[in-house]
């Protein structure tokens, strides 16, 4: 074997180590490698653990509108990105405690109840839940049930791409009793650029100047003829007691001349309360009510307490309708309502052509 010189062996040497370099360079590298990894699986891992469920608007809805499942796109986001009010669990948003406030779960599993706007931590213990609703750290146990015939409407305008928080939505408790019926009508005179699903209250003008709400807080649907919107015709979920109400109001509206009744909007329905009924019909009315098995006894006890507190509405009614041959007294209130019924019809028939433009 022929012996190296010097300068082979010392380039033979820096070839080896050049390799050993090398593959432990390799070697750190793919360790680096496999750590990065590792933690970018981690930390995906983590990412999934973390996403949570929201819901999403894919249109825009007004205030006070009824939210419907179709109106709601689920996404999954990363739980540090949402609010922490967001609206993760549809079928958790219809449950309320004994006293019909909102119940709902947060994105980390809490349960929280809503109270004038405060929000509280429910605690469960064995099936129990309780809540320091008074803050005077002592929690009191509350009760937690399904809210059946409850829907989700919009507090405020909400416009489309908008997560849903526990703020921006109420529950609204319509709850459709056994003597809920549609009723249609066509003797009430509407906003010039009233909608189907407006909420409203129908009212009773005197002419007098006095004015009384006959039905509060109800959902309007504008009725089509041939596809084109109605003038007049609207129609209303009324129960019994609140059909005997619109009833008489529309036949004293005809007896009194001068009277109207009237459609007006709420400005803000998803924050606006309802308001309170302060018409009273007249006596016979009120034997049929009390005396008829279709109307609950909540109802009942609600009419007599109106009574009570508003009997000088109805006596200010009577009074009027006890001047009906006072036909010129009247004739100039007759006219001026007449003229403006038919403005306000011509109003809205012209809002009503701007849609069509």
């Amino acid at each position: 074997m022929a012996t190296m010189n010097p300068l082979e062996r010392k380039a033979r040497n820096s070839f080896i180590k050049g390799i050993v370099v090398a593959g432990l360079i390799g070697i750190i590298g793919i360790a680096i490698l496999v750590i990065q990894l590792m933690n970018m699986r981690a930390d995906e891992k983590e990412r999934l653990a973390s996403l949570t469920t929201i819901y999403v608007l894919n249109q825009d809805v007004q205030s006070g509108k009824t939210i419907t499942a179709d109106m709601l796109v689920a996404k999954e986001i990363e739980g540090t990105v949402i609010p922490a009010n967001a609206v993760n669990n549809i079928n958790d948003f219809y449950y309320q405690d004994q006293n019909g406030n909102n119940v709902t779960r947060t994105i980390t599993g809490e349960l929280i109840v809503t109270i004038d706007g405060q929000s509280y931590a429910i605690t469960e213990n064995n099936g129990a839940y309780y809540a320091d609703t008074n803050n005077d750290g002592n929690a009191e146990q509350i009760n937690i049930y399904n809210a059946e015939g409850a829907v989700m409407v919009a507090k405020v305008s909400l416009a489309k791409n908008t997560i849903l928080t526990v703020e921006t939505v109420a529950k609204s408790n319509e709850i459709v009793e056994d003597s809920t019926r549609e009723q249609e009508y066509n003797v009430l005179v509407l906003p010039a650029d009233v909608e189907t699903e407006d909420t409203v209250d129908v009212r009773l003008r005197m002419p007098d100047g006095t004015d009384y709400i006959v039905v509060s807080k109800k959902t309007i649907t504008i009725l089509d003829e041939a596809g084109i919107p109605s003038l007049d015709t609207v129609s209303l979920k009324l129960n019994e007691d609140e059909i005997l109400m619109m009833s008489n109001a529309i036949v004293e509206a005809y007896q009194i001349p001068g009277s109207m009744l009237y459609v007006t909007r709420y400005v803000e329905p998803g924050l606006q309360a309802e308001a309170t009924t302060t018409y009273v019909p007249n006596s016979d009315v009120q034997n049929l009510i009390y005396s008829n098995p279709n109307i609950v006894n909540e109802a009942k006890t609600e009419l007599n307490n109106r009574y009570n507190q508003n009997a000088d509405n109805r006596n200010n009614i009577n009074d009027t309708l006890g001047t009906l041959d006072q036909d010129d007294r009247n004739s100039a209130v007759e006219s001026g309502t007449n003229d403006e019924i038919t403005a306000g019809q011509d109003a809205r028939q012209r809002y009503l052509d701007s849609l069509s433009e």
